[in-house]
């Protein structure tokens, strides 16, 4: 039942108000004070009136206590509850029409849109009114929007998903103009939720083209409140190497949040923290990896925003490359500004790590090249090769290196055989004193080469060069560059998984202008980006990473092919059917959208990446709003429970109601003339019998018999925190050694009295079982702050999960993370069997969205059932089940290697076969707890004592397993290798 913003849940209970005239009928009168008659023990009956008396009447005031009090008894227990004033509604009488912004930037608030697109379908179903809905970012070309009932609109209202590129609302405000006008719709009432981004500087037209077409009917837009605004992010190679990511956004209060890395396989390598300040629009991020780590990432992704434009992909134009760089003029240290290193430094010193050997020696010089296993090797006018040096060098370029060569007066005599193309003797001069040509010009370059998209300035010209022999020009060269005449001037070819190029110009100014332009800074970046520090081939599982980021071994494509493409949610899936190739001279300045989803382009083991938000985007908030239009929020204030506060206040009425009476009797007049001359002696009483308490207690006894989990434990004694001597701060030496001197388990404190003693008898009785039965002797379980104490001293953290627990901060997830990724074990018990978990993904139960709240955005990997042949069952005892103080209850671990991972396919790593995690509901702590003579404190059901057993057993082959990893597994091999050995 509601009444405007007040709701009942239990309404048929406020039918117990009409009983307050009852109630009032039987508390009007009081019975009257006694009358004290003093009179000698011999004269009873003398003096004594025998008259009738009426008993006085009650109060006003106090009469008025006891109604309220029954009132509010009765209205908390019809559960009222306050919804906040609504401030979503249609207006007008004439067809609604939902325009939705779909694209990248509505993904992370999507569920709150559609709940609000779905709220406004109710109203429309309510008021009987036709329902219009419309995309601005469509799936396919042809735009379809029709008129529909408010049933069906949900239909199509679900269809509708985010796309990852920016919305088209022009195209859109066309074609809704045109619809509109064929269906004769005048006046109808437009919400437009919008993802609060400014795309293409077409928001205000756009705005205003939907008020024009509201008319009277009403324009609505609904925005993001603070605090929502979606994020892009970028990423870019700095001038020192580093990878550097730049988080976006409109602006807003001051937001933080993590940065993840990742490889092709879905690795993490590593992260980062960003905060952007209040109203900032950009915060910037340095990963400090080491560089054959940073080669691997493919990919940045935002960790608490799951769009498109929240993930940054990354190819070979990002990595940072190591070149080595040798020159044979002798002219090196007397003319250095003029030497062909020192234009190769200063072309390729943005994006490379340059190697320079001391040793003047080229054989010496080239080993110490490749010993410090540089990807890319440019020789200045070296010409001849020999020996085993260029036996090494031909090794090394199969294997996948790069080898760039420049021409120069020693290559004029033909050189070597590591040429991609053999080269005639004397070389070509143009525009000499005595030759007929005139420099060249460069011609623009070819679709399949390298260089395509450079654009090509008019005043580069070339006044020497070497030649190549027209007859070796087979297939199998490829031409990345010629001049205006079509002479060659830069040629590759494939030797095994590396490439040779060369250009046939020398690498200073002295045959062209070219090194001195930035075109030759722009070529040298495509030639070193073809390197590679992990050649093809040595990846542990033999094949090429789909998205490792080089090029094409033969570095020439004339499209490049969509491979894998972002969803609306930067998920990387199968191109949809829209996809359509990228031409080779556009795919530097392709953008995200329709035709070309962000994604990898190109060769399947080396594509391009195009992302949603180019390298210098800047985020750009909606204009003002236009006049006429209202603005409307996604979300609204959440409902607030009256209940609370009722029962407090009847409560507190009770209380003065009997506060009242006492007063009224004078009993509590009298009290109070006694104890005054008596204050100072029962102060005293009570300061000795707290003292006494204090010298001879035992405080350790009353832990020893906690209260069952689900029972309040209103005098169970504080478990001292395992804490820090301040927070953030290393642990004491003490602490540590403490922590380090024995096995030790530890159990998450929960902030309840009750589950926390559970949890310290349940670790105490498996320590002694430990004990005992096994070799593990363990010391005394010590309590964890999961916030602020270290954890990396327990091999396994008893978890249980409260429905009161609540999410944990970013530093606190990051550093169970890598607890659990570095070996460490966490058992999640929810101890509520009968609804617990049903997927290796969902949780469900009592507490199950209580332990999704305290996971929040860790990397969980995928769960599963123990499997028969999990190490766990064999560990130390073998097992079938694994039950605890309840049997029946599922017991998830982490997932098999060999399976494939849901989502994005990213898994924690496997420490030496232990799974990171565990999750039940059969409340392990229960059934181990013992008291100190060893007699169980809880009951275990429905097994009984050989149920306990089992559980006791469960908990040795838990620890054993966290202590020997997979050792038992691989002792079942033992025969066979054996029988192989024939013993």
């Amino acid at each position: 039942m509601s009444f405007g913003a007040l709701a009942f849940l239990n309404p048929w209970l406020l039918t117990a108000l009409a009983t307050l005239p009852l109630i009032y009928w039987l508390l009007k009168t009081v019975p009257p004070r006694p009358k004290q008659v003093a009179f000698p023990a011999t004269r009873i009956l003398v003096g004594l009136e025998n008259e009738e008396k009426t008993p006085a009447k009650t109060p006003w005031w106090l009469l008025l206590i006891r109604l309220l009090a029954a009132a509010l008894v009765i209205l908390a227990l019809a559960e009222p509850v306050l919804n906040p004033v609504r401030d979503r509604a249609l207006t007008g009488t004439g067809p609604v029409v939902l325009v939705v912004d779909n694209g990248w930037a509505a993904a992370s608030g999507w569920n709150r849109r559609m709940a609000l697109a779905d709220e406004m379908l109710s109203d429309a179903q309510r008021q009987n009114r036709a329902v219009v809905i419309a995309e601005t970012a469509p799936a396919t070309k042809t735009r379809s929007i029709k008129l529909e009932a408010p049933a069906d609109a949900r239909a199509t209202l679900a269809a509708m998903e985010p796309r990852p590129y920016a919305p088209d609302r022009k195209g859109t405000l066309a074609t809704l103009k045109d619809q509109l006008a064929a269906l004769k719709i005048a006046s109808p009432n437009i919400l437009w939720l919008a993802d609060g981004i400014d795309h293409r500087a077409d928001a205000a037209a756009f705005a205003d083209g939907l008020v024009a077409l509201a008319g009277d009917g009403g324009f609505s837009i609904v925005e993001d409140t603070g605090g929502h605004e979606p994020l892009g992010l970028t990423a870019g190679v700095g001038a020192d190497g580093k990878l550097i990511a730049t988080v976006l956004r409109t602006g807003g209060p001051a937001r933080d949040g993590r940065i993840d890395a990742f490889s092709a396989r879905g690795q993490r390598l590593g992260e980062a923290a960003f905060t952007v300040a209040s109203g900032s629009g950009a915060s910037e991020v340095t990963f400090g990896l080491p560089l054959e780590l940073r080669n691997q990432v493919t990919r940045l992704e935002i960790a608490s925003e799951r769009s498109a434009g929240a993930v940054s992909l990354l190819d070979g134009r990002s990595q940072w490359q190591r070149v080595g760089m040798i020159s044979g003029e002798s002219q090196e240290q007397s003319q250095p500004l003029l030497a062909p290193l020192y234009y190769l430094e200063k072309a390729v010193q943005p994006y490379a790590e340059i190697i320079r050997p001391k040793d003047h020696n080229l054989a010496k010089g080239i080993d110490a090249v490749l010993k410090e296993k540089a990807s890319v090797l440019m020789l200045a006018d070296i010409g001849t090769l020999s020996g085993e040096i260029k036996d090494r060098v031909r090794a090394w370029v199969e294997r996948g290196g790069v080898l760039v060569r420049f021409a120069g007066p020693r290559l004029e005599s033909g050189g070597d055989d590591l040429l991609p193309v053999a080269l005639r003797m004397g070389g070509r001069a143009l525009g000499g004193a005595l030759s007929w040509s005139s420099p060249q010009p460069l011609a623009d370059f070819d679709d399949a080469s390298v260089f395509a998209g450079i654009p090509v300035p008019k005043d580069v010209t070339v006044n020497r060069q070497v030649l190549a022999d027209p007859a070796q020009l087979t297939p199998a060269i490829k031409v990345w560059a010629r001049l205006a005449d079509g002479t060659p001037l830069v040629t590759a070819t494939t030797i095994g998984a590396g490439q040779i190029v060369l250009f046939h110009v020398t690498a200073n100014s002295d045959w062209s202008n070219l090194p001195i332009s930035g075109l030759f800074v722009e070529m040298l970046r495509r030639v070193t980006s073809l390197g590679s520090l992990a050649p093809v081939g040595a990846s542990e599982s033999g094949e090429a990473d789909t998205a490792a980021g080089e090029q094409p071994q033969n570095g020439a494509v004339e499209a490049f092919a969509p491979v894998q493409t972002l969803d609306g949610y930067g998920v990387l899936r199968s191109p949809p059917p829209t996809a359509e190739a990228i031409p080779a001279a556009k795919i530097a300045t392709a953008e995200a959208g329709l035709t070309h989803p962000p994604g990898y382009y190109g060769a399947q083991g080396a594509p391009r990446a195009l992302n949603v938000l180019a390298a210098k985007a800047t985020l750009s908030p909606l204009p003002p709003r236009p006049a006429g239009a209202t603005r409307m929020l996604y979300d609204s204030l959440p409902s607030t429970p009256l209940a609370p506060a009722l029962l407090s206040s009847a409560l507190a009425l009770v209380f003065a109601d009997i506060v009242a009476v006492l007063m009224l009797l004078g009993v509590l007049g009298a009290a109070l003339r006694w104890l005054k001359p008596r204050a100072p002696t029962a102060a005293a009483l009570l300061a000795i019998a707290l003292a006494t308490s204090a010298l001879l207690g035992d405080p350790a006894r009353a832990q020893d018999a906690p209260a069952p989990p689900d029972a309040a434990a209103p005098d169970a004694a504080p478990v001292a925190p395992f804490a820090t001597d301040t927070p953030g701060s290393p642990p004491s030496a003490a602490v540590a050694q403490r922590a380090t001197e024995n096995v030790t388990l530890g159990y998450v404190l929960t902030g309840d009295p009750g589950a926390d003693s559970t949890s310290k008898a349940g670790l105490s009785g498996l320590s002694r079982i430990l004990a005992v039965r096994t070799a593990v002797e363990p010391g005394e379980p010590l309590p964890v702050d999961i916030i602020k104490d270290e954890i990396a001293f327990f091999p396994v953290l008893y978890w249980p999960i409260l429905d009161s627990a609540r999410p944990l901060p970013q530093p606190t997830l990051a550093k169970i993370d890598a607890y659990m990724k570095q070996g460490g074990m966490i058992i999640f018990d929810t101890r509520d069997y009968g609804t617990g978990l049903t997927t290796g993904s969902t949780f469900e139960g009592k507490n199950g969205m209580a332990l999704k709240r305290v996971l929040g955005s860790l990397d969980v990997p995928r769960l599963e059932p123990v499997p028969e042949d999990h190490v766990l069952t064999k560990s130390f005892y073998l097992l079938r089940s694994f039950p605890g103080r309840w049997e029946g209850g599922q017991l998830w671990v982490e997932a098999g290697a060999g399976g494939n991972a849901e989502g994005d396919g990213r898994k924690a790593r496997r420490a030496d076969g232990v799974t990171s995690i565990m999750i039940t509901s059969n409340d392990f702590a229960s059934a181990w707890a013992l008291d100190p003579n060893g007699r169980p404190l809880y009951p275990v059901v429905p097994g009984g004592e050989s149920q306990r057993e089992m559980a006791l057993r469960t908990g040795v082959n838990i620890v054993m397993h966290a202590l020997t990893g997979n050792y038992k597994a691989d002792q079942v091999h033992v025969p066979a290798l054996l029988e192989r050995l024939g013993q």
